[in-house]
């Protein structure tokens, strides 16, 4: 006799509902700019829409509504903490399917260009918001991730310490997220951008073990250096542009000589890290591991993109030209930054790709294959530059991606959640089986798989299948190196494919000898979340064509790309070509037999030796040269720890991390000078203000 499946968590029904109406509302959105039915001609010639579109226009407290609707709901947090629980994520999930409504209301808006504000007096220099189709697409497709993370988080963190602390940071984080998205200028960004990066700590260092503690004192350290880099950057762009708005300003850097490499390298590298470029990326594998699963599904697939859609919205505006500028020696600055960028992505998919494979956590290998990803990102903003006037392809791929990555990376922590939920386990070589007793997060894992190797019909062929033409392209039309990239490309999307069936293998298909006879598939909120997002991750792979043109050929239009390299290429893509069709295939099957060699001889249990790693081959020998440069100086008073250089010298990275390597490199010589330059902080001080003081008073005088 069959047992009957149960209803395991009591707030299914209403969640229920509440997931219905997003995907209703999904689907009427869709309707709606697609114009199924002739449902929007319907709409658009109604009197009750243009009553709407009056009062749209009348009101500006659409962003203050954005940005608090989360801030109400971490309220209600503290209002019901663990008094009552279920009114507490009732709070949380209602407020984020608000945000999603409140999204879909705003489009007409954000069509017409209107969400533009400005407050010249705050913080002197002021602040501003504006959201474009670019924002636009990146807060739609985050608000849907983040309300469905949020239903699972309810059950998830029912076995959790602290969750009424974990939720109201949660709410902190996506509220800061929000607000990173809509700045109209680098300081507002720069502002949200640190305010999130110190809320989601609490996130990370959730377990307070000393696990957590490492990896969050990691992650906040590495966020403030980044958020570090970005001041400066901000510094000398306002004392260089006097003008820190999102607006074109090519002309005026394209003549400041070297600075302007300077910045955008600040700026790379300052939203790089939390983005995981390489070499930056040391705090997002520790970070996931440690951080409770709905955190990590968040990390992963939307704060991560914080940091890609940072590096975007610069340099599309600060380093592109206007859209109107016909200048195509204003693109020669912009080539050289896209040069860069694609190696870096390039590095960072081939480096995540290698280091994935060596995993045996699955959120460590996750976390991996997320740098990975991100490294296709890049490498599509790059591509997007460095073609200059004919970078549409790279930059509709590199868009793409984020909105399938943002979903399908999310759902696979999700399911490596439902794993660890019932298991309490995260080694794959204990795990095994589990496909007979969670059979609907097999098929669901497997959909998410499908998602990130390309297969086609599933989301992720549609990007990488973009990103493929946009290299493809930059050494037709650019440097014949970029062969290389291509190359590099093929055999990462392999190594993809090997390191997700090693994983899909080990947790769900082999035999293990426990049999779990305690695991019981029981449905609850895990599921309605994990269902929802892979019923959207099909939708996407089926219809390509809905995001290109809706979302991502409204921003083409709006940037400095040739109209006529939009129109030839980019309005009639068709993906489902057979020569891309076969391709995505064929480094499917690769990627597959590359698996069963692996397994067959060894290959996958096998782990580069410590010492390769960035921060040992780095740190060690920088240490090395600063203590022979003290001592050349300084002679018999350096300040050389012979303690310090055997803990910089153990090669195992769970003893002695980044940042404990980077403090220790930086005090050989910072010691000898640290008491002295105490005692002189008030002399410089005085010394620097006084300074600005006169320099003022005689340019006014003059």
């Amino acid at each position: 006799m069959k047992r009957k499946i149960k209803i395991l968590d009591k707030m299914v029904k209403s969640n229920s509902i509440l997931v219905g109406l997003s995907l209703l509302v999904l689907i009427f959105f869709i309707a709606f700019l697609s114009n199924w039915f002739s449902f929007q001609n319907f709409l658009v010639e109604s009197r009750f829409y243009q009553e709407y579109l009056n009062f749209l226009n009348k009101q500006s407290l659409d962003i203050f509504v954005i940005i608090l609707i989360p801030v109400i709901g971490a309220t209600f947090d503290l209002i019901f903490r663990d008094k009552n629980v279920d009114g507490r994520d009732k709070a949380l999930i209602y407020m984020g399917f608000f945000v999603i409504v409140f999204m879909i209301l705003i489009y007409p808006k954000v069509l017409m260009g209107t969400i533009d504000y400005q407050y010249k007096d705050v913080l002197l220099l002021g602040i501003s918001f504006h959201i474009d189709m670019l924002s636009y697409t990146v807060l739609l497709i985050s608000s849907f991730v983040w309300f469905y993370v949020i239903v699972y988080a309810h059950e998830y963190m029912k076995h959790e310490l602290h969750s009424t602390r974990f939720f109201f940071f949660l709410a902190l984080t996506y509220s800061s997220v929000l607000g990173t998205m809509m700045s109209g200028d680098l300081l507002t960004m720069f502002l949200f951008f640190e305010i999130m990066t110190i809320a989601s700590y609490t996130l990370v260092i959730h377990g307070q073990n000393d696990e957590s503690y490492k990896a969050g004192y990691n992650y906040i350290i590495m966020g403030l250096i980044g958020g570090f880099l970005i001041l400066t950057a901000i510094l000398l762009l306002y004392f260089n542009l006097g003008d820190l708005s999102f607006e074109s300003a090519i002309s005026e850097l394209s003549q400041m000589g070297s600075i302007k490499y300077w910045i955008i390298g600040l700026i790379i590298f300052g939203f790089g890290i939390k983005a995981g470029m390489a070499p930056v990326h040391v705090w997002l594998p520790r970070a996931h591991p440690v951080a409770p699963t709905p955190a990590s599904a968040l990390l992963s697939g939307v704060m991560i993109k914080v940091g890609a859609f940072g590096i975007i919205r610069v340099v599309t505006s600060y380093y592109f030209p206007d859209s109107s500028s016909i200048d195509h020696s204003l693109w020669l600055t912009s080539k050289n930054i896209g040069y860069v960028i694609i190696w870096s992505g390039i590095i960072t998919m081939v480096m995540g790709m290698i280091l994935a494979l060596q995993q045996a956590n699955i959120k460590k290998l996750l976390a991996y294959s997320s740098i990975s990803q991100m490294g296709y990102i890049l490498m599509g903003i790059g591509i997007g530059l460095y073609l200059g006037y004919e970078g549409a392809m790279g930059y509709t791929g590199a868009i793409y991606h984020i909105i399938n990555h943002a979903l399908f990376k999310s759902l696979l922590f999700m399911v490596a959640g439902v794993v660890y939920y019932h298991t309490h386990e995260l080694n794959m070589y204990k795990l095994g089986g589990i496909w007979k007793k969670l059979p609907v997060t097999t098929i669901i894992f497997v959909i998410g798989m499908l998602g990130v190797i390309g297969m086609p019909l599933f989301n992720g062929y549609i990007s990488k299948t973009i990103l493929h033409h946009g290299i493809v392209e930059a050494y037709q039309h650019g440097s014949q190196i970029f062969i290389l990239a291509e190359i590099l490309f093929i055999i990462t999307s392999i190594g993809t494919v090997a390191y997700l069936v090693k994983m899909f293998y080990y947790v769900f298909i082999k035999d293990n000898q426990k049999e779990y006879k305690d695991l019981t598939f029981d449905f609850s909120s895990l599921d309605l979340a994990l269902i929802s997002m892979s019923l959207i991750i099909i939708l996407i792979g089926l219809n390509p064509n809905f995001i290109l043109k809706q979302f991502i050929l409204p921003q083409l239009n709006n940037l400095a790309y040739s109209s006529h390299f939009i129109e030839t290429y980019i309005q009639p893509l068709n993906v489902f070509k057979f020569y891309d069709i076969i391709m995505a295939l064929m480094i499917i099957f690769v990627g597959s037999v590359a698996f069963l060699i692996g397994k067959k001889f060894s290959l996958l249990s096998l782990h580069f030796p410590k010492w390769l790693s960035i921060e040992y081959l780095f740190f060690y020998p920088a240490y090395l040269l600063m203590k022979n440069l003290c001592k050349i100086i300084y002679g018999h008073k350096c300040p050389y720890n012979e303690e310090e250089f055997i803990k910089l010298s153990d090669d195992d990275l769970n003893n002695v991390g980044f940042i404990d390597r980077f403090v220790i490199t930086v005090n050989v010589l910072n010691r000898r000078y640290e008491q002295s330059l105490i005692y002189a902080d008030a002399f410089i001080y005085v010394f620097v203000l006084s300074g600005v003081f006169i320099y003022f008073f005689f340019y006014y005088i003059l």
